[in-house]
């Protein structure tokens, strides 16, 4: 989204209809979110992020929100609306009640409008209640009844035409084995089986980054097609943990030294990645730690 015109939206609605699981779907997607801000202060923060072209935003607003009220929500989004136009949106989550019952029972926690006179289900009643009146504020409505988070993304992305927005983001990782492995690493691929260039003497010097190390390595047949498998693998992978909202996934390359094998399968994985479009960040861990 960074290359658009930067976006504001108001997510708003039931407690416990899934409100910070939205702000997070956005918050994947480059989206700046907030929750439960002053009424007060979403001005300055409006000012300070989107007028000034900077990025998109949202604001997660409920009843634990300092200040809400019908009528102050409805002059925010009047306000907003007039200020922003298309590049404005309100968000509207709810569910149904018994849903939300089950929610707040399940997790143990506290509804915001709990009040010790009155039970559960009354202060949720009284919640949807005064939401059904901030509804037809809105221009996109969810129910998440029944619903899962990754259907929750699913629609919210799609009303907000924000569906092909997102992609999984892939972190490449060399290591040595004489170290720890890298710490939370979704995958870590040996390549130790790989023909060793520290073995031929005008390559020990070199690492994997280097035209002889890469050529060596390019050689063996082991070895590419190792890296062609896990291409195969990872053009199924990726477009369903994109598709189901995940926001990242990590895979380590390890061999003995972590300076030639490793190093040549994160630049080649990087390079292909990359040209399949994806966002990838890349760490030589041995190679950074000795400069």
């Amino acid at each position: 989204m960074s290359d658009e015109q930067p976006r504001l939206m108001l997510v708003t609605g039931a407690s416990g209809a899934g409100l910070s699981t939205a702000l997070k779907i956005l918050e994947d997607c480059g989206v700046k979110a907030v929750d439960n801000l002053p009424l007060a202060m979403i001005d300055s923060l409006v000012a300070l992020e989107v007028e000034t072209g900077r990025r998109s935003l949202a604001i997660g607003l409920d009843a634990r929100t300092t200040g809400f009220s019908e009528d102050a929500i409805e002059t925010l989004v009047r306000n907003l609306r007039k200020k922003f136009g298309d590049g404005f949106t309100a968000v509207f989550l709810t569910a149904s009640h018994d849903d939300l019952v089950r929610r707040f029972n399940a997790t143990r926690r506290q509804h915001p409008l709990y009040d010790p006179d009155r039970s559960l289900s009354d202060s949720i009643a009284g919640d949807l209640d005064r939401m059904d009146r901030v509804a037809p504020l809105a221009d996109v409505h969810i129910d998440t009844s029944g619903t899962k988070p990754a259907d929750l993304r699913q629609a919210l992305l799609a009303k907000l035409g924000m569906a092909d927005e997102f992609q999984v983001k892939v972190r490449l990782i060399s290591f040595s084995y004489r170290r720890r492995l890298p710490d939370h690493s979704d995958m870590v691929i040996d390549m130790r089986f790989a023909s060793n260039p520290y073995w031929v003497t005008e390559l020990r010097g070199h690492d994997g980054r280097e035209t002889p190390v890469a050529d060596f390595l390019r050689s063996d047949r082991a070895a590419t097609t190792v890296m062609d498998s896990l291409k195969t693998m990872l053009e199924e992978m990726l477009p369903r943990m994109s598709q189901e909202g995940r926001p990242h996934l990590t895979i380590a390359f390890g061999c003995t030294g972590g300076r030639h094998r490793s190093v040549w399968a994160t630049e080649t994985m990087a390079a292909w990645l990359q040209d399949m479009g994806y966002a990838v960040d890349r760490t030589h861990r041995e190679l950074e730690a000795t400069g």
